[in-house]
């Protein structure tokens, strides 16, 4: 059952992407952060809908009109990057009921792959009457993992699958993959930044930069040319970087991607067929240690090469709004603090639809300055859509002599609540344009001057900036469980049900209490137990010529809406 794509796209983050995926084979998709990795993951899994192309599953469409095929979906099983945070039932046999249901299959059936499962990752099966929530973190790991074999997906799609493993939790479950392959009658698809642990198994790689496919070949014809690898910012396998830093010194390895044993036994073998080497290394210890020593260097500069740059933005927008939103972002934080309060005061003032429309117009503006993409705006906007509409539904029913409704009382909540939507969208643009710590220190510097009125200035503004950035966290937390619940129930229109939502409140909720775990212990860290004491700051923020641009336009701006109050 071969997987084919063809001229897929996906906005900016997939362009014109093209491939095939043959059966009974191990693929990686590799590529720096940013590349497109995960998004083509959820392409392939049908978690995200791309704009033009096609793919298909054994010759069919994995989407038919706007929902995926049902009938694909079940031949689909998908690890997600950390996916022991998507536990959440109440006992593991919970967890697993959850994953099967789907599948509707026969009670003893279902129990049969349960345990089968839990064997395979190493688990014993009287742990199904536990709280998955109570095990250990490797433990959580490995019920998660057992709840998407125990599916038995003909292909089966990983994300990041390494991440926060040790080195033998690593080599387990490489070798478990290679049991995999044996055993399905589709293939295994891993996007990961772990060369050294999956390049040595895999039988092709999709090498993706800044959302194109560069390469879709073998990984022991990228290690013999590692040209793509370097231009793509990937880096090479460890044993390639050995192996080059060796031939530098006269003593050849193959460059083929090896695990760490095997690599060692190379290195001896070559050694010891080297009798030349060996006398000069007797007769000449010091020149023995030079070489060595070089070879380290030499692998050590191949690994800081390894490491991706910097992180790039999923969404990467055209080049002159790329440039425009960069600009904007180094501006300094007091005059966006400025030009954010002052058009929002502007937005606040509004008493007409006239009016509301030119402050749409300035809000759409600021958007699009920022490099704001309709498909994030649109998901950050859609809960709050919904409770407008709820909200003046309800507004406008009148119970008296019979049910009425007031269209006039309907239009002043909807003018009252599109206000805050758009005061809702100018804080996603102060919030995408300016770092959580930058933010801070803008508006305590900005309010430095309450301090001699023993005001806590700096309570207030670490507060105000936490609020502001946890949303868009919060938010994002709330679209990652969305989309493991959607592959975990094989949600064929991906509308949210019911049934789904403790899958999706519990793990949301345990994640947010691990964020302020980790900001509490980072808070700390950095000093912030007592407020009030003296700190110093590594930017020292200065106001300039763009700076003085954006206080002008924020001015300009609220004068524009001031007088549009009274059209």
């Amino acid at each position: 059952m071969p997987i084919i794509v063809d001229r897929v796209a996906l906005g900016s983050i997939l362009q014109d992407v093209s491939f095939e995926l043959e059966e009974g084979t191990i693929t990686l998709l590799i590529g720096q952060t940013g590349a497109g990795k995960s998004s083509l993951l959820d392409v392939l899994t049908g978690l995200n809908r791309f704009d033009h192309g096609s793919v298909l599953y054994d010759g069919r469409p994995l989407w038919d009109g706007k929902q995926v095929q049902a009938e694909v979906l079940q031949e689909i099983g998908v690890v997600f990057q950390f996916p022991e945070h998507q536990l959440f039932a109440r006992t593991v046999q919970g967890e697993f009921d959850y994953s099967l249901k789907p599948l509707r299959l026969a009670k003893p059936e279902a129990q049969a792959r349960t345990l089968t499962a839990l064997r395979e990752v190493g688990l014993p099966e009287e742990m199904t009457t536990q709280s998955p929530l109570v095990l250990s973190g490797g433990q959580k790991r490995r019920v998660a993992l057992a709840t998407t074999f125990a599916t038995m997906p003909k292909w089966l799609f990983l994300d990041e699958p390494t991440a926060g493993l040790d080195p033998l939790a690593v080599q387990h479950l490489v070798e478990f993959l290679q049991s995999c392959k044996g055993q399905t009658t589709g293939g295994i698809v891993i996007a990961t930044h772990d060369l050294d642990a999956f390049f040595p198994i895999a039988d092709r790689v999709l090498l993706l930069d800044h959302g194109r496919l560069a390469a879709s070949t073998t990984p022991q014809a990228l290690c013999e040319d590692p040209h793509l690898l370097r231009q793509a910012r990937v880096g090479v396998p460890s044993s390639t970087a050995l192996a080059h830093a060796f031939a530098a010194q006269g003593i050849r390895l193959t460059p083929h991607p090896l695990p760490p044993e095997q690599m060692a036994d190379e290195i001896l073998e070559s050694w010891n067929v080297l009798p030349s080497a060996m006398s000069h290394a007797e007769s000449s210890p010091s020149a023995t240690a030079q070489t060595v020593h070089q070879s380290a260097v030499a692998v050590q500069a191949e690994f800081r090469h390894s490491a991706p740059a910097q992180q790039e933005s999923k969404q990467q927008p055209p080049t002159g709004v790329f440039s425009l939103s960069a600009v904007i972002r180094q501006l300094d934080p007091r005059a966006k603090w400025a030009f954010y309060l002052l058009v929002s005061l502007g937005v606040l003032v509004q008493a007409s639809w006239a009016g509301l429309t030119i402050a749409t117009a300035v809000t759409a503006l600021c958007m699009w300055t920022a490099g704001m993409w309709k498909r994030d705006v649109w998901r950050m906007m859609k809960p709050f859509l919904f409770f407008i509409l709820f909200s003046v539904v309800l507004s406008g029913l009148r119970f008296g002599d019979g049910i009425g409704y007031e269209w006039a009382a309907a239009e002043r909540t909807l003018g009252q609540l599109y206000k805050f939507l758009l005061l809702m969208l100018l804080g996603m643009w102060l919030s995408a344009t300016t770092s959580q710590l930058m933010m801070k220190q803008g508006l305590e510097t900005a309010l430095a001057p309450l301090k001699k009125l023993k005001l806590p200035v700096e309570a207030f503004a670490l507060a105000t900036s936490l609020m502001l950035r946890f949303v868009p966290v919060i938010l994002q937390e709330l679209r990652r469980f969305s989309r493991i619940t959607k592959a975990r129930g094989k949600s064929v229109k991906g509308n949210f049900r019911l049934r789904d939502t403790s899958a999706i409140v519990v793990p949301l909720l345990l994640s947010v209490l691990r964020l302020g775990e980790d900001l509490s212990v980072a808070m700390e860290a950095r000093g912030y137990a007592k407020f009030g004491n003296r700190r110093t700051s590594a930017v020292k923020l200065r106001i300039v010529r763009h700076d003085r641009v954006i206080l002008l336009a924020g001015g300009v701006l609220f004068a524009v809406l001031l007088c549009a109050r009274y059209l």
